[in-house]
């Protein structure tokens, strides 16, 4: 423990160290400041550019020596030179901003810096005044990543080692260099033999076996440095890692209470690597061997076909087994499911869960109302269904304010209708619940909640669109159980924009206790949308509708075509017109995609709003009714109509004096039908004025047993001539023959 404490103090000084400088004693206010470098949080790397400001106070020096300084030594032998000799920050500022590149060769190290002194510092070969703070660099090439493949261990488990060396600037791997591991535990034991590891290439993995005997309340801490060369190295690079040696706990869980007789059990376990409490991010411990029994708690016996032994964790730590319980179990029974682990001979640890044996009744309850929406003052009318149990219940209602909660009725009853009048002086949210118990303890619960509004106002305009100086007028029918003589208020905002201009208001005088009408003169230069307004109110109470029109706009797009009809191949020639409404104008031109299913679509661009299109049909498209679909891309005004490809009905087309030939034909039709109509009349009316036949003998009675008649068992097929069998003596009758599938009747 004390040794994570030192790594963690150690950790938080390196942090201090790089966010904080070391200024000598202040002598004015100068201060210096450096940019964050660009490729890592804290460490700067060779051939960055780093970007520096002087800041400075009313009355301190305003021109300087700067330095960018490098210390290999007792002495500083290296630095900037004169690269920074004089610089001057103008009267209008107080800062100054420099920026310095990095050398290539810059070895790394923590021993860079940046003064600030007098003008004549450097003419005087360093000797004169230092100014301000001095800012620390720290230069790294590569940065080295050391970690564990898991976080915590149990006693004799395998770790795995893993380190890569990467540059700061673009990730890449470090060259081949030399470097060391070393891996102990938090008792200063070295774990790997050799300690230290040696390695040249910049990743790679190094495994080892943790004694079983190892305590569970050590650490594993790995240290591992890289460097360019074996001495005086310009590049290097190091870290540090933790891990956890802790004991083996196992959790069972068993996720249902209760399973009916016959129902499947599933049984979850995981092993966990932990000496304390168990969290959701506390580690999983793989391939721990689990074994499972299930005893029954009434017998204290265990039952040998519901457990299992030898499962092992998986890399999560989890395990699973499934088993059925007997149908004939006792609904009653407990049982205990226990989980032993072992975890590579050394660590044992086991773990325990109960569920029981019950019949479950699912009961659900249905509720059903008059209405969807209410009214203040309305009655509620709510029929309770109950599925998954028998009847008697007994029936439990309530009626909630759904604000507050607070209960506003309530009744118990063997009726499954429940009827509850609103208040006239309730509005708001309400909450209607049934509960259905059938006296087995099974209760099935059901609500729903409804928005109570004093009223509803429907408001109607006697047209959606209007142009300048169009009369508008807006009228309203007030539905309500509880509003006797409202009085009704207008008001027009124009609402193109928001928020919306109030255009008219006032009181609707002509207004009955339920409807009304308001008209609005739209101006001569009208807004592009208004929004009526009305209100309905009584002392304390009101209701409020609303609805929208809009001007007239937007371009109207009419076409036609020179035919009905045409053959594949055929060129369609399209008549336009784009119609612009409103205050729209319309483009300088105009692009036009005219599509048909079945072709490939075309675009035709154009710089008139009138003319003539021409669409030419493919040779193989399909015959029949089209639709041809004409969209202007500019405008976004679109047509569409229907044409005929191929062959067209000769009925339709053929005309006979000038009228279609079908028209002739349906006429001739209907003519003899009343013809016909008029023969029948007059046989009726004829035969109720001649002298009434004497009736006939009734006819005897068929004979009990049926014989079949004389006409033909079998016939030829008309299409093809193969013969039809027939299995009935019924006539007529309509055949189909199996051979061919033509149909054709039979006298």
């Amino acid at each position: 423990m004390r040794a994570k404490l030192f790594v963690a103090a150690l950790t938080l000084g390196l942090l201090l160290s790089v966010l904080v400088a070391i200024p000598p004693p202040a002598q004015a206010l100068v201060t210096t400041f450096i940019d964050p470098p660009k490729y890592d949080p804290f460490l700067y790397t060779p051939n960055e550019t780093i970007r520096f400001t002087i800041n400075v106070g009313p009355t301190d020096p305003r021109t300087f020596d700067v330095l960018v300084v490098w210390d290999n030594g007792p002495s500083r032998i290296e630095w900037s030179g004169s690269l920074f000799d004089d610089q001057t920050i103008p009267a209008a500022a107080s800062s100054l901003v420099l920026t310095y590149k990095l050398p290539a060769t810059i070895p790394d190290g923590d021993f860079y810096w940046i003064e600030v002194h007098d003008e004549n510092w450097i003419e005087n070969a360093g000797v004169g005044q230092t100014f301000g703070n001095t800012p620390r660099l720290f230069v790294r090439t590569w940065a080295i990543n050391l970690e564990f493949d898991r976080p915590a261990y149990l006693p004799g488990d395998d770790v795995t080692v893993i380190w890569s060396v990467n540059s700061l600037r673009n990730g890449s791997l470090a060259p081949n260099g030399v470097g060391k591991l070393w891996v102990w535990d938090s008792a200063n034991i070295p774990l790997i033999s050799p300690n230290p590891h040696t390695f040249s290439l910049p990743n790679g993995t190094l495994q080892f076996t943790l004694l079983g005997t190892i305590p569970t309340d050590r650490s594993i801490i790995g240290f591992a440095y890289y460097n360019n060369t074996q001495s005086n190295p310009d590049r290097f690079a190091d870290a540090i890692a933790f891990a956890e040696v802790d004991g083996l706990r196992i959790v069972v869980n068993v996720p249902s209470n209760t399973y009916e007789p016959g129902g499947i059990v599933t049984v979850e376990v995981r092993a966990r690597v932990t000496d304390g409490p168990i969290f959701p991010a506390t580690p999983g411990a793989p391939g721990v061997e689990i074994d499972i029994t299930v005893t029954d708690l009434l017998t204290g016996l265990a039952v040998d076909r519901y457990g299992t032994q030898n499962l092992l964790t998986d890399a999560h730590g989890y395990v699973r087994h499934v088993f059925q319980l007997a149908s004939g179990v006792a609904v009653g029974t407990s049982y205990q499911v226990l989980a032993d682990g072992v975890a590579n001979n050394a660590v044992t640890a086991s773990g325990t869960d109960v569920f029981a044996v019950a019949s479950n009744v699912e009961v659900v309850a249905i509720l059903t109302f008059n209405k969807n929406q209410y009214m203040s003052g309305d009655t509620v009318e709510m029929d309770v269904d109950v599925l998954g149990s028998a009847p008697p219940f007994t029936y439990i209602y309530e009626v909630r304010d759904g604000t507050t909660g607070s209960l506003l009725a309530g009744a118990t009853s063997t009726d499954r209708m429940f009827s509850y009048r609103i208040p006239n002086t309730y509005d708001g949210p309400i909450v209607f619940q049934a509960t259905a118990d059938d006296g087995d303890g099974n209760r099935a619960v059901a609500g729903r909640q409804f928005n109570v509004v004093t009223g509803l106002l429907l408001v109607n305009l006697d047209r959606m669109e209007y142009s300048a100086n169009d009369r508008i007028t807006a009228s309203f029918s007030l539905l309500t159980n509880v509003m006797t003589a409202p009085t009704f208020y207008y008001e027009i905002f124009d609402t193109s924009l928001f928020p919306g201009t109030l255009e008219a208001s006032g009181v609707v005088m002509t207004a009955t206790a339920t409807s009304g009408s308001v008209t609005f003169q739209v101006p001569a230069i009208p807004a592009d949308e208004y929004t009526f307004r009305i209100t309905a109110t009584e002392p304390g109470r009101v209701v409020v509708g609303e609805t929208s029109a809009v001007h007239t706009g937007g371009v109207l797009l009419q076409i036609t075509v020179d035919k009905t009809s045409y053959l594949p191949g055929e060129t369609i020639r399209i008549s336009y017109a784009l119609i612009p409404r409103g205050r729209t104008a319309l483009p300088q031109a105009f692009a036009f995609v005219i599509e048909m299913f079945g072709t490939p679509g075309m675009v035709i661009q154009t710089a008139s709003d009138r003319g003539e299109l021409t669409f030419t049909l493919p040779a193989n498209i399909g015959h029949g009714p089209t639709n041809l679909f004409v969209f202007e891309f500019m405008t976004g005004a679109s047509a569409n109509t229907v044409v005929q490809i191929g062959p067209t009905n000769l009925l339709w087309d053929t005309t006979i004096g000038g009228i279609p030939a079908f028209a002739v034909i349906l006429g001739i039709g209907l003519l003899l039908v009343i013809l016909l109509m008029v023969l029948m009349w007059r046989r009726m009316s004829m035969g109720s004025m001649a002298r009434k036949a004497p009736a006939e003998k009734p006819a005897p009675p068929p004979s009990p047993t049926a014989v079949p008649g004389t006409a033909p068992m079998a016939v030829s097929c008309k299409a093809c001539g193969l013969p039809i069998e027939i299995t009935t003596s019924k006539r007529p009758i309509e055949v189909m023959c199996p051979n061919c599938g033509e149909t054709q009747m039979v006298p």
